[in-house]
């Protein structure tokens, strides 16, 4: 599983503090239920009725042409549900994970972060982080400080769009396909 998926699982299951968790009484949606809506890693949090989806987790990435692509071997169509659930609120391209409801069957809780996506060459490093603060770059290639320009050249590419200090982390979502988060320092 990817870390960024990873971090937003642990958020939405409740493992980071301060994010509203599954309770017996209910799912304690912000928004939905009173709950003040907590400040984490996602531009969404909803639910969906996917009766279908097996599994107690899930995590996909929405590409920008509705292309989902899942983490897991789900069964065709299971996960569009869940996608769609998500595109009221947000289009693509995103980053999403899913937990089903412990109580109400086919009912899963949702959250979604908003990515860009970068083409990939097949091989190479699985995820990369990118730094620039003062102008000056910095990078470290699947855990190991690198030379900045030992990055992918679209990564870089990516990196340049922003203006002022800016982190990107990246990894890897298959052979041809990187996601993206960009943070303004």
């Amino acid at each position: 599983m990817r870390e960024s998926a990873r971090s937003l699982l642990l958020g939405l299951s409740g493992t980071v503090a301060g994010v509203p968790a599954l309770a017996a009484t209910g799912l304690e949606l912000p928004g939905v239920t009173g709950v003040a809506r907590a400040r984490g890693p996602w531009d969404v949090v909803t639910t969906a009725d996917a009766p279908e989806l097996p599994g107690d987790t899930l995590s996909f990435v929405a590409l920008e042409d509705g292309t989902l692509v899942v983490d897991d071997d789900v069964p065709d169509g299971s996960v569009t549900p869940v996608a769609e659930a998500v595109e009221t609120q947000l289009e693509p391209p995103y980053e999403a994970v899913a937990v089903r409801h412990p109580e109400e069957e086919g009912i899963w809780r949702v959250a979604a972060t908003r990515v860009s996506i970068a083409q990939a060459e097949p091989g190479g490093p699985d995820r990369v982080e990118l730094a620039r603060v003062g102008g000056e770059l910095t990078a470290t290639i699947d855990g190991t400080e690198s030379v900045p320009g030992s990055a992918p050249r679209g990564l870089l590419d990516l990196l340049d769009r922003s203006d002022g200090d800016t982190a990107l982390t990246v990894e890897r979502v298959d052979e041809t396909t990187w996601i993206a988060q960009r943070w303004a320092l």
